[in-house]
C-alpha cells in the first residue's frame, strides 16, 4: 500500500499495489506487532482524517471535480461500520452530496471509538511514512471542532511525562503533594502523588485531546442531516459481479450498492470472507473514567508504572472539558470476539487502573468511578493504518486506522518519494 499527499489540495489520496501488497503482507507475518503506550495515545490523531480521504477518492476529489464526473461517481455507496472513520467518511461524503447507508451492528462508536482516550499531536510523527498525515490531522480537528457546531470535548493541553509507584500505605501523599521538585518542573497542583521524572511532553502549540465518542456521534449527526441513512444490523456477505462490487447483506437484506467502504475497526479483518483484505485484528485494552469533585487542569500525563503486585504499565491520565478523568493503558491479551457487545472488562484491569490514579494524585484517590470499560484496538500486520482501494475489486474500499500509526515508524521498506507536484508515502 502507498499514501499519496497532494500538495496543491492537502488530501492524501492512497492506492494499492496489489502484487507488491500480497508479498509483504506474507513476509510480514512474523513481525512482532505487540503494541506499547502509542497504541491509546493516538487511537483518534489520524482517524477522521482517513475518513475524509477516502471520501475524497470515492467522489473523485472535489464537489466540482465530482459534480463534472457526475455519471462515474457512485450513487449507493454502503459504509461498514458507524465508529470514528466510518462517521467521518459518511460526513464527508455528505458535504459532497452523496448521501451514503452506514451499517452498524449496535450503535454509533458503540466499540473501540467510543471508549478511547482521544489524544492528538501535531508532529510526534513526524520523520515516519504517516508524518503528513498526522500534520492534516491535528489541525483537521481544530477545524471540524470550529464547524460541526458540537461540543466534542475539543482544546489544547499540556502534556507530561513521568513515573510514578504505589504509595506507601499511610503515607500516601503526604510526602510529594506541592513537593518544590514538582514546582519545579512545571506540574500541575494535583500532580501530588508518588511521582518523579516529570517531563515535558507538549503544550498547547502541538497537542490536544477530542472526546471521540462525540465526536464519531457529531459527524454521524450532521451525515444524517445531510441524507446519510444509520442502519443497525450485521453485515454478512458483500456482493460482487465480476471483478465489482454491487452490494451488501445486512442481517439477510441486500442494500444495492456501487461503493462499498469497509471500516469495522478490529473486525475489518472479518471481510477477508469476501474481499482480498489485510489480516487485521484487534489488541484489548482497559480504560476508567473518575469524576473528582474539583477541577483538574488541562495536563495529560503519560506514566511509566509498576502496579503493587509486579505488573509493568504506561499508563495515560486525560482530564477532559466535562470534568471527567479519563485512565488507560492495562492490556489483556485475549482474543478478538465475533460481537463487539459480548466484550467485557476484567474487574482486575479496572483495580489497576484505580491504583494508578491513587498514586499519582489526592484529588484521584477517592473520585468517583463512572465507568469501568474494555475495548480491542485494531491492529495491522505492520502497525500502519490501512487504508484505500481494496486490490482487483472495483468499488471496495478499507478504512482502519491503526491505533499505532508510528508505532513502527522506520518500517522495513518504507520510504519517501518527493516530485514537484506530490508527495508519495510508501507504506508497504
Amino acid at each position: 500500500m502507498h499514501i499519496t499527499a497532494a500538495a496543491s489540495c492537502g488530501c492524501v489520496s492512497p492506492s494499492w499495489l496489489a502484487a507488491r501488497w500480497r508479498s509483504r503482507l506474507s513476509l510480514r507475518k512474523g513481525l512482532n506487532c505487540t503494541p506499547d503506550r502509542s497504541l491509546l495515545r493516538t487511537r483518534a490523531i489520524l482517524h477522521p482524517q482517513i475518513g475524509r480521504q477516502i471520501a475524497h477518492m470515492i467522489t473523485g476529489g472535489s464537489v466540482a471535480q465530482a459534480a463534472s464526473t457526475a455519471a462515474e461517481a457512485p450513487q449507493h455507496v454502503v459504509i461498514c461500520g458507524a465508529g470514528i472513520i466510518g462517521s467521518a467518511i459518511a460526513y464527508y461524503l455528505a458535504m459532497k452530496g452523496v448521501a451514503a447507508t452506514v451499517v452498524e451492528r449496535a450503535s454509533v462508536a458503540c466499540a473501540s471509538s467510543g471508549k478511547a482516550g482521544g489524544f492528538l499531536a501535531l508532529d510526534w510523527q513526524d520523520g515516519g511514512v504517516t508524518g503528513p498525515l498526522g500534520r492534516l490531522s491535528f489541525k483537521l480537528h481544530q477545524e471540524l471542532a470550529d464547524t460541526l457546531g458540537k461540543d466534542i470535548g475539543y482544546r489544547r493541553v499540556q502534556t507530561l511525562s513521568a513515573a510514578a509507584a504505589p504509595a506507601k500505605q499511610g503515607a500516601m501523599h503526604a510526602n510529594t503533594r506541592g513537593s518544590q521538585p514538582n514546582r519545579r518542573a512545571g506540574a500541575p497542583a494535583w500532580l501530588d502523588g508518588s511521582v518523579s521524572r516529570i517531563k515535558a511532553m507538549g503544550d498547547e502549540s502541538n497537542t490536544a485531546q477530542v472526546h471521540p465518542q462525540k465526536l464519531s456521534q457529531a459527524l454521524m449527526e450532521a451525515a444524517q442531516g445531510k441524507g446519510a441513512q444509520l442502519r443497525i444490523g450485521e453485515v454478512q456477505n458483500i456482493t460482487t459481479s465480476g471483478k465489482k462490487v454491487t452490494g451488501v447483506i445486512v442481517d439477510g437484506e441486500e442494500y444495492a450498492a456501487d461503493a462499498v467502504v469497509i471500516a469495522m475497526g478490529p473486525w475489518s479483518g472479518q471481510a477477508a470472507k469476501w474481499l482480498p483484505v489485510p489480516d487485521i485484528t484487534g489488541q484489548k485494552y482497559a480504560s476508567i473514567v473518575l469524576r473528582p469533585e474539583e477541577e483538574i487542569s488541562n495536563h495529560m500525563l503519560f506514566l511509566s508504572y509498576k502496579t503493587s503486585s509486579g505488573q509493568a504499565l504506561e499508563p495515560e491520565v486525560y482530564p477532559r472539558p466535562d470534568g471527567s478523568v479519563y485512565i488507560c493503558g492495562s492490556p489483556e491479551h485475549i482474543a478478538l470476539p465475533d460481537d463487539p457487545k459480548t466484550i467485557q472488562v476484567d474487574p482486575k484491569s479496572v483495580e489497576d487502573l484505580k491504583e494508578v490514579a491513587r498514586s499519582v494524585s489526592s484529588k484521584l484517590a477517592d473520585a468517583p468511578l463512572e465507568v469501568g470499560q474494555s475495548c480491542f484496538l485494531p491492529l495491522s500486520p505492520d502497525g500502519l493504518p490501512v487504508m484505500g482501494k481494496v486490490p482487483g475489486v472495483q468499488g471496495a474500499y478499507i478504512a482502519s486506522g491503526s491505533p499505532c500509526p508510528f508505532l513502527y515508524p522506520h518500517t522495513r521498506g518504507a520510504g519517501l518519494v518527493r516530485n514537484a507536484s506530490c508527495e508519495t508515502i510508501l507504506c508497504a
